[in-house]
This record gives C-alpha cells, structure tokens and sequence, in this order.
C-alpha cells in the first residue's frame, strides 16, 4: 500500500473554548450553597462534565494563577488533583506525567460482595464511586515566580487532559449511571493569594480565608458536547479533533524492511500532537485489508476518514487495528479514492526517553501499515 502526505500538528491550548468551571466557592458567592449545604469543600467543583455534555472520551481542564515572592508560605508548591480516570499534567509546558484512578471489580456483579468492594477502592468500574482517589503533584521547578515589584504576578498555566473510560456505571443495588467524568477537585498547597490584600483588621475567619482563596483560582474546562453530535460515541473530547488548519509536512523515517512504516518521537512537553497520511486506494479488483500497527508507551487514538476506529492504551503491548477491508472494512466495493488516516498521540515524562533524537523528552513511537496480520510481531 502506497503512503502520501504525512503531515503532523499539535493542539493549541489558547485556540480551544474553554468556559469556567465554578467552585464550591464561587457557588457561595451566588446564594446557591444553600442548595448543596452538605458539601462544605469549598475546592470541589460545582458540577461534573457530565452535566454539560461532555461525555467524549477526553475532558480537558485549565488553571492560570500569577504569583509573587510574597505569596509564597512554603519551599514547595504542590498540586493535589481527584480525577476520573487517567490524567495527564503540564505545568508551564512541563510535562508531570498523571495518574490514573480505576479499579476493576473482582467480585461477581451485582452481589453484596461487590458493592462494598466498589465503595472501598475509588474508581470502580462497577458499582458506587467512592471520593478518593486524588494524587498530589510536586510542581516547584515548573512554577513562574514574578520579581517582588511586579504589581501582575508571573503567570503560571497548568493544563489536565483527562481520558475517561466511558464507563456506564450502573451501581450494585443502585440505579445510578452518573459515573464521575473529568476533574473532580483540585487544591494548591504552598502559597496563599490574600496574604498581601488581607485586612488583619477584620474578625479573622479561617473559612472566610479559604474562600476568597478559591475564588482568585480560577479553573476552566473544555471539551465536546456529545448531545450535539449525529455520533456521540465517535469522539476524542478534543475540540480540535476536526481542525483542518495548523498541519505542517513532516519527515518519515522508516524502520520496517516491508509495507510502510515511520517511527516518530511523540514530545511529551509539546502537548497532545497529531499526524495525519493519505492511504492510496487499494486494488481494483478487492478491498484488500490494511492493518495500522502502533508500539509505543502513549496513549494514541486512529481515525479513518473521520471515523474514531481504535485507541491504543499506553502500553509497552502494540495494537493492531483494521484500517481499511477485511471483516472490519466496506466489504462491498473496492476503496476507489484515498483514505485519510489521523493519530493523535500524547504521553508521560516518566516513559520518556531523555536522549531521543529529537533532542527533547520524547517516547518512541513506531507505526507501520501491512495487509496481513503480522501475529507473530505482536506481543500479547
């Protein structure tokens, strides 16, 4: 099979529609506490991703917070997050790598057994969610700290993609299939944004404090309202899953001694990236079957002429995934045109390789296309 334009983009965080993501403060600010007067957490979010129909397979979070030498009360600044179920963090464009937080039930389904296994272990893919769950950041050497006389602050940005599993919960003795989606709560540690603005002449309240705290942090979400889509099952999250602008050619380096292959260095810094060929039109007689495979610790999903096929899991296990014929293709007609051919990719500074070739964090990829299984490359 014959391979034409290989082009590569990245995701443009300041492109995307982010909307604020209000806090269990910001609720307090609008009389709607009374409304939720149980949760006193004022760094939990108001509502989930669910609620606005954000139910693709990513969810993306943004913070941006300047700070200054005064606002500082630690040697350290950390970043405690509760999300559901896999992350994925930047910090000022470094990579923090993520965690995940999903538990596969052992116990059979639907007995008592399995209900209190859920409620003990945070995201279990079966049953009631239980709270925890949440993983704390390290961020010091990624924060910006401005000079003592900056009247702004440096700014810092932190960005969380968030890969849910699209689990349908439906609880043990319970019917509840609003499984947690996207970031849950989240909570600085390490500096304190009123301290220069706070008037030790008031009656000092603790609660007043924490507040106003998380009323000047701000975070904002985004991702794809699926209640709008033909297809709600066929997309990433990404906003920019459809973009046609920012595509630039880019330089194959094959490894493969047959069919087409290119092995790519995916920068862990630089974001979610994106690659994108033209697959030529098979033979006229028959469709014949083409198979992507992928080798490479990212998470990577595959679409084919604007269809979501496949995703690849961030395994050192490659996937093997039906492009285009066989079982899985037309099975009809001959493919008469060519085929587009999109992978999104993103990784983990941790499954980094520091001395790629690209001179930056990066994990080595490589894809490459036969029209045969090739069952005996993979490992399983």
């Amino acid at each position: 099979m014959a391979v034409r334009g290989l082009e590569k983009r990245t995701t443009d965080w300041n492109s995307l529609p982010w909307k604020l993501l209000p806090t269990m403060a910001d609720l307090e600010t609008m009389d709607e506490i009374n409304l939720m007067s149980w949760q006193r957490d004022l760094g939990t979010f108001a509502y989930q991703a669910t609620d606005i129909g954000f139910n693709g397979s990513h969810v993306l979070h943004r913070c941006q917070v300047r700070l200054k030498p005064q606002h500082l009360t630690a040697s350290t600044i950390k970043l405690q997050l509760n999300v559901r179920h896999r992350c994925t963090v930047w910090v000022n464009g470094v990579n923090m790598s993520g965690h995940e937080t999903f538990h596969e039930l052992s116990a059979e389904p639907g007995s008592l057994t399995a209900c209190i296994e859920s409620m003990r272990n945070a995201g279990a893919a079966r049953g009631p969610d239980r709270w925890g769950g949440t993983a704390t950041y390290d961020v010091t050497k990624a924060i910006n700290i401005s000079a003592a006389d900056d009247e702004e602050g440096a700014l810092n940005e932190v960005i969380v993609v968030i890969e849910s599993y699209g689990l349908g919960a439906q609880a043990d003795g319970a019917n509840d299939a609003r499984a947690p989606r996207g970031l849950l709560a989240a909570y600085w540690h390490g500096f304190n944004l009123i301290g220069e603005d706070h008037d030790d002449s008031e009656i000092h309240d603790h609660s007043h404090d924490k507040r106003t705290e998380q009323l000047k942090i701000r975070w904002e979400i985004c991702g794809v309202d699926v209640t709008q889509l033909q297809q709600p099952y066929g997309s990433s999250g990404f906003p920019d899953e459809t973009t046609k602008a920012g595509w630039q050619p880019t330089v194959e380096h094959p490894f493969a001694p047959q069919g087409w292959s290119t092995r790519l260095n995916v920068d862990v810094n630089a974001g979610v990236q994106w690659w994108r060929w033209q697959m030529e039109p098979a033979n006229v007689c028959k469709d014949e079957p083409v198979y992507l495979t992928i080798s490479g610790k990212v998470v990577a999903y595959v679409w084919v002429n604007g269809l979501l096929l496949a995703k690849h899991r961030a395994s050192i296990k490659p996937s093997l995934v039906l492009l285009r014929g066989g079982l899985g293709g037309s099975g009809q007609q001959p493919s008469v045109a060519a085929d587009e051919v999109v992978v999104m990719m993103y990784g983990w500074a941790d499954d980094a390789d520091t001395s790629a070739a690209s001179g930056n964090s990066a994990v080595t990829v490589e894809l490459s296309l036969n029209d045969s299984l090739g069952l005996s490359s993979l490992v399983r």
